[in-house]
C-alpha cells in the first residue's frame, strides 16, 4: 500500500501507511491514551498478539502518522466462515485515534484506507464489533452483520454489523465464522 495523505486541519496532513513491528510501541501508546485503564489493557495485548500472528490470509494494520508521530492505529484480521462459501472475510477490530486527535478525521481516514485496500484485495465482507453509530456512517449494518455468527455470544448484539466488498452476495443463511486466534477470545466479544 503506498502512503496516503489526508487533512487533519487546513495546515497539516496526515500519512496512512502499513504498520510495521517498529511501530508496535508506538501504537501501544496511542491505545493506552485512547481508551480507559481496564480497556487499554485488554486492547495492548491484542495488538502485540495480532502483530506475532501470522494466518493464510495476512492481518493488515494501518497506522495513522502527523509530522512523524504516530496518532492512530487501525487492524484488520481475516475471518474464515464455516461453510462451502468462497466468500473472503475481514474484521476491523481495534480502532484507536490519540486523544488530542479525536473527531477530526483521523479514525474516518484510516477505516476509509483500510476499506480501498480490502477492496483492491477482492475482499468480500468487512465485519465489526463496535458502536453502531459511529460504523454506520461508513456503510456498516446490522442486516449483514447478522448473516455472519461471531464465535462467541456478544455482550452488546446490536453493536455487530458488517458491510459487502466488492459487489458480493452474502451467503443466504447466517454462517458461523472463526477468528484469528489473538480474537478467539470470550472477553472481547
Amino acid at each position: 500500500m503506498n502512503p496516503t495523505n489526508v487533512p487533519v486541519t487546513h495546515s497539516n496532513m496526515i500519512s496512512i501507511r502499513l504498520a510495521q513491528a517498529t511501530d508496535l510501541a508506538s501504537i501501544q501508546k496511542v491505545i493506552e491514551a485512547a481508551f480507559a485503564a481496564e480497556k487499554n489493557k485488554v486492547i495492548r495485548h491484542l495488538s502485540a498478539d495480532l502483530f506475532k500472528e501470522t494466518t493464510r490470509a495476512p492481518i493488515k494494520s494501518l497506522i495513522a502518522e502527523l509530522g512523524g508521530k504516530l496518532i492512530g492505529y487501525v487492524c484488520y484480521s481475516p475471518v474464515f466462515l464455516k461453510s462451502t462459501s468462497d466468500v473472503s472475510g475481514y474484521i476491523l477490530y481495534p480502532l484507536a485515534v490519540s486523544p488530542e486527535y479525536q473527531s477530526q478525521g483521523v479514525g474516518t481516514a484510516l477505516i476509509n484506507a483500510g476499506m480501498d485496500m480490502l477492496t483492491k484485495d477482492g475482499v468480500g465482507i468487512l465485519l465489526v464489533y463496535g458502536d453502531p453509530d459511529y460504523y454506520q456512517k461508513f456503510g456498516f449494518k446490522e442486516e449483514i452483520g447478522r448473516l455472519f455468527v461471531p464465535p462467541y455470544p456478544l455482550q452488546y448484539p446490536v453493536g455487530w454489523t458488517g458491510m459487502t466488498l466488492n459487489a458480493i452476495t452474502p451467503p443466504d443463511s447466517p454462517t458461523k465464522i472463526e477468528c484469528v486466534s489473538a480474537l478467539s477470545k470470550p472477553a472481547l466479544w
